[in-house]
């Protein structure tokens, strides 16, 4: 059994990845924010550390470790901040602590101070508290024997860059979830198209509509114009394929019948009847072709040419004579025996028959063609003494499905294949009253 693998949604695909870009590109506004904030913070720590400089060599002074200190420091109160000071040797002992860092119990901070601190740095001990810490002397690798740090409490640090985190993560989040209700809106409204088109496509299929609509976006313009052009072509094929097929069925009426009068016929010799039967079939198996050439191609795919006149009325006066011999039809004939039209064999065979097949049909007892030649055209005039076709009707029977005469069968297919023919040829085709009172069909075929 074959596995069927399910592809993603296309707007699958695409929200998805804009929905990781979002927070791609916002985890990374936010990280950049936090880190923005600590080096601001840092900086003011920076700043007010410079500020707190009396305060520190106040606690050195009082410690014996700076002497000869200016007379305004003795105005420095160490006990109103809350800096702490620590002096570290080169093997990380503490030489010396503020009163304040006593009171904290940091006696081996030194041990867990950093190599160097260039900068102000956060630091945390064993015991879980942190500080600050700012290194004020020289690095240990230029010969520093002493080490100045000065320490502050983290805690007001943290908590506020805890808040800051917590604020950051909740805007980040409701960030991201407007974005994406405003990306799943914009998905919603952007795809509306395409699910437009998927709608009118399943029309089509259920045969509600002929075609697209061509009011789509730009970018979907190229793909409705191409399926239309396609759904186009294929429905003129199917109906090419339904026309020839109704073409042919009605073609082959007119030949079943002049064999079955072929066959009913007891004057006829054997070897007559033989050869009028081949040519039956023989014209059957011509239209038989004709009409699948003409199912593929259309009619403007087949190949002009010229064809003899004469053969192709001396074969339709002999069927349609044994088809209508109880009529006993004088049919009459004017034009040049040599005469040659440019039309495609097959496609005058069809012409002729149809027009000829009806006059034989309608006659009373008389039908008559006449071919006359002009400088850049031929008419084609067959006639017939039959009742005629009404003012009214003259243009309708050329349409598919019409007849004139509701009393007779018929499909009403044979005059629009005629028209179909002769306007392939951009000839023009029309009926009008004959001089023996019935109808006539009159043919304009131009040379070229």
């Amino acid at each position: 059994m074959k596995t069927v693998i399910l592809q993603p949604r296309l707007r699958r695909r695409v929200l998805v990845t804009s929905v990781a870009i979002i927070v791609l590109i916002t985890s990374a506004l936010a990280g950049v924010i936090n880190q923005l904030y600590s080096q601001s913070y840092m900086a003011s720590y920076s700043s007010e550390l410079v500020a707190q400089m009396p305060m520190v060599v106040a606690q050195l002074n009082r410690a014996g470790l700076i002497k000869d200190v200016d007379k305004w420091i003795d105005s420095v109160d160490p006990s109103d901040s809350d800096y702490m000071s620590v002096v570290c040797d080169q093997n990380d002992n503490t030489v010396w602590l503020s009163d304040e860092a006593k009171t904290v119990n940091l006696a081996d901070i030194c041990r867990n101070l950093p190599e160097e601190i260039p900068t102000p740095t956060l630091i945390k001990l064993p015991d879980e508290s942190s500080y600050i810490a700012y290194n004020l002397s020289r690095d240990r690798e230029r010969g520093t024997i002493y080490q100045l740090v000065v320490l502050r409490p983290a805690g007001p640090y943290e908590a506020s860059l805890t808040q800051l985190h917590k604020r950051t993560t909740f805007y980040l989040g409701l960030f991201v979830l407007i974005a994406i209700a405003f990306l799943i809106a914009a998905f919603h409204w952007s795809f509306q198209p395409l699910r437009r088109l998927a709608t009118q496509l399943d029309q089509m299929t259920d045969a509600k509509r002929d075609s697209l609509d061509s009011d789509f976006p730009m970018e979907l313009q190229d793909i409705t114009l191409a399926l239309n052009r396609l759904i186009r072509i294929s429905n003129d094929q199917k109906g090419r394929y339904r026309h020839s097929m109704d073409d042919l069925a009605h073609s082959l009426k007119t030949r079943l019948a002049a064999t079955n009068a072929l066959l009913d016929d007891r004057d006829i010799s054997r070897a007559e009847l033989n050869q009028r039967v081949l040519e039956q079939i023989s014209q059957m198996d011509n239209l038989v072709q004709y009409q699948l050439k003409r199912a593929m191609m259309g009619q403007q795919g087949l190949q002009k040419d010229k064809t003899e006149l004469k053969p192709a009325i001396d074969s339709f006066s002999r069927m349609l004579s044994k088809i209508y011999a109880d009529k006993q039809v004088k049919f009459s004939e004017s034009f040049d025996t040599s005469l040659k039209l440019p039309i495609n064999r097959d496609d005058l065979m069809e012409l002729l028959g149809n027009i000829l097949e009806n006059a034989y049909r309608f006659c009373i007892s008389e039908v008559r063609i006449n071919v006359a030649e002009y400088s850049d055209h031929y008419i084609i005039r067959i006639e017939d003494d039959g009742p005629g076709v009404t003012p009214d009707m003259r243009e309708a029977i050329f349409q598919r499905g019409v007849r004139a005469d509701q009393l007779n069968p018929g499909q009403g297919i044979g005059l629009s294949v005629c028209h179909e023919i002769v306007e392939s040829y951009q000839g023009q085709i029309h009926v009008e009253t004959a001089s023996i009172e019935g109808a006539a069909f009159i043919i304009h075929l131009p040379k070229n």
